[in-house]
């Protein structure tokens, strides 16, 4: 599962950045609506990433 999140954030981070050299700008909202994408992603993988964590250092 953390490799394919991983993968995910990865395809949208480019995905953005292409977006942003083909709009020539970082606040077109298409842009601004991949980069909430990403960061809920990104948001998602470190909560995973603690909670893993916690996890692990219990046992």
């Amino acid at each position: 599962m953390e490799q394919i999140l991983l993968a995910k954030i990865e395809a949208v981070r480019l995905q953005m950045i292409q977006e942003a050299f083909m709009q020539r700008s970082l606040t077109h909202e298409n842009v601004v609506a991949l980069s909430q994408r990403l960061d809920r992603y990104i948001a998602f993988y470190q909560k995973r990433k603690k909670k893993n964590a916690k996890f692990a250092a219990a046992n």
